[in-house]
């Protein structure tokens, strides 16, 4: 051959024969071709008509002005991976299953696993942006900001080449390098990347017990007070409540929590410590405040007279 660049490979595994001619890169993508899809086709003929498989790798090259240097055990790892039936396993599994397996969650490791995947499993070596955009579609996976710059930076890193055999076709078409198949076939699920449900419940903070829990309603009088239930606002409601408690001797402090246990266990109306807290903050003036044991976190309340004439009051607007 007068142009050096160019080499020529030829070998045999058994009766199987490769011979190709060129530029180093034709000659690596005529090779990778060959050893990922025609080999395995090719071996798993000869085991159907022979019924075994001869294992007889005589790999030949031709004197030739530039040495085309194979990946090591390269005939011995594609064999292997023709025997496993990977060619068949990638019609019955998804991309979105492959994917998963590889942990391929970040988008340049889900586009080499997209057009690995598809290579293998329907026979098409290159592929372009639009290929790719319909893999994501395929994983209904959304597309990365600039696929574009990820298909560049994916050539740049050595990962994937332009396929020189179609060379000016529009859009730009692309092959897995060896670099590119190998990242592929090392990816692994990184440790903890599946998120596992958390067995640990939140830690629900503990009810406070109020001292109006025994309390009931029999104990109340309550005929001789306008029905909580006729009244229309939150904060009636909950002075009346206090008020009841109040006058039939049943207690005059009130923290948050006893509030509620009042309005809610004793006379069945709904309440949040929100709307508690929230007439304690606006109507001020009507309460006494006092520290619980000392406590400057808990706090209780008693009525003054400014509240309780408010409850007085509600006698006459139920009438």
């Amino acid at each position: 051959m007068g142009d050096k660049s160019e080499i020529r490979v030829k070998f045999e595994i058994g009766e199987i024969k490769f011979e190709a001619e060129g530029s180093a890169e034709l000659v690596e993508r005529e090779r990778s071709i060959f050893n990922n899809i025609l080999l395995p086709a090719a071996i798993d003929a000869v085991t159907r008509t022979r019924g075994l498989y001869q294992e007889t790798p005589l790999l030949q090259a031709e004197d030739s002005p530039q040495v085309l240097k194979l990946p090591a055990d390269t005939d011995k790892a594609d064999t292997t991976q023709a025997m496993d039936g990977i060619v068949d396993d990638f019609s019955k599994i998804s991309l979105v299953s492959f994917a998963k397996s590889k942990g391929a969650e970040v988008h340049y490791d889900f586009i080499l696993c997209a057009v690995y995947f598809n290579e293998k499993r329907n026979h098409v070596a290159s592929f372009s942006s639009s290929t790719v955009k319909e893999l994501y579609s395929e994983a209904k996976k959304p597309l990365p900001n600039n696929l574009s710059m990820s298909l560049s930076e994916l050539v740049k890193k050595g990962l994937i080449m332009e396929d020189i055999s179609a060379k000016g076709q529009t859009p730009k078409q692309y092959i897995l390098t060896t670099d590119g198949e190998e990242t592929v076939n090392n990816m692994r699920p990184k440790e903890g990347q599946e998120k596992k449900p958390s067995t640990k419940s939140k830690k629900q903070r503990p009810k406070e017990k109020s001292v109006y829990s025994n309390l009931n309603c029999d104990e109340l009088n309550l005929a001789n007070y306008p029905e909580i239930k006729t009244l229309k606002t939150f904060k009636e409601k909950m002075i009346l409540a206090l008020y009841i408690v109040t006058n039939e001797g049943k207690g005059e402090w009130f923290s948050t929590a006893d509030v509620l246990c009042i309005l809610t266990d004793i006379f069945g109306e709904a309440a949040t410590e929100k709307q508690i807290d929230g007439v304690f903050r606006r109507e001020k003036r009507w309460f006494k405040l006092e520290n619980i044991d000392g406590n400057n976190k808990l706090v209780h309340r008693k009525l003054l007279n400014e509240a309780k004439t408010f409850a007085q009051a509600l006698d006459t607007v139920a009438e």
